[in-house]
């Protein structure tokens, strides 16, 4: 069965200009506040993965900085060329199928030119057993409110529904193990007022309500009737890796959220 397409377009080099301005913007208090939420959310959720190979991919590659002990070996994919990051496109990554323990999606499936043919990409990585994390905006949040009445940034980022991500999922062979929203607060600019409405996130969480301006998803990829092995040195070919074309033009289609 195929993951059913409904599409928009942008271009690459658009799709580049809005990946810069949104990095830009987490050095805001909005953005720190999402930070910091995410980064104890993986922090925590990490423990439940287990392996040597992990990949991220997506808005801050430098999420897991704090957590390269974490597994063995440790790569970041990146759309843009980045000190310690290797370019890539988003449907042509350097792994051998099945070679991964864990891939972390960033918010890759808001900043991307089709949410459906990454996580086709990134799934098809996935070993059976292994793990597929991934942070998207939450288009039914005060956050996504943003998104429909084109403010800023947030009017071009993906906001997949959470729903249907885990319809994708569950056709490409992954089992949903574990959702978790936060940043109840809305993303204001103002450091003080964030501080005011601190309650909110206290209530969304202990709550577990799900209209938190981001969701995480720990999805495990099913294997039939043998545990997975742990895989012994490395299973991927030489990263011939293939060029970026920045600056085209030429309109791409991506799935509306």
């Amino acid at each position: 069965m195929d993951i059913p397409e409904q599409s928009r377009s942008i271009s690459q080099e658009d799709l580049l200009q809005l990946l810069g301005v949104a990095r830009r913007w987490l050095d805001s208090a909005a953005g720190q506040m999402l930070l910091d939420s995410e980064r104890t959310i993986i922090r925590s959720e990490l423990e439940h993965c287990f392996g040597q190979h992990l990949v991220q991919y997506g808005l801050l590659p430098e999420l897991l900085d704090e957590q390269r002990s974490v597994l063995r070996n440790h790569w970041r994919l990146d759309l843009l060329v980045s000190q310690g990051g290797l370019p890539v496109d988003e449907t042509h990554w350097p792994f051998a199928p099945h070679s991964l323990d864990v891939v972390l999606l960033h918010h890759g499936l808001d900043f991307c030119l089709s949410p459906r043919s990454l996580l086709r990409e990134a799934s098809q990585a996935v070993r059976a057993g292994g793990h597929l994390l991934i942070f998207g905006f939450n288009p039914w949040s005060c956050w996504g409110i943003n998104h429909f009445v084109g403010r800023d940034w947030f009017s071009e980022a993906g906001f997949v529904r959470p729903s249907r991500l885990v319809d994708w999922l569950d056709l490409l062979g992954f089992e949903v193990e574990k959702r978790v929203d936060g940043c109840y607060r809305p993303p204001l600019d103002s450091s003080a007022w964030l501080e005011r409405l601190r309650l909110l996130d206290a209530w969304g969480e202990r709550h577990r309500f799900p209209g938190g301006g981001f969701y995480f998803l720990r999805a495990r990829r099913q294997s039939l009737g043998a545990i997975p092995r742990r895989q012994r040195g490395r299973e991927f070919p030489a990263l011939a890796l293939p060029p970026l074309v920045a600056g085209s033009r030429r309109a791409h289609k991506r799935d509306k959220p």
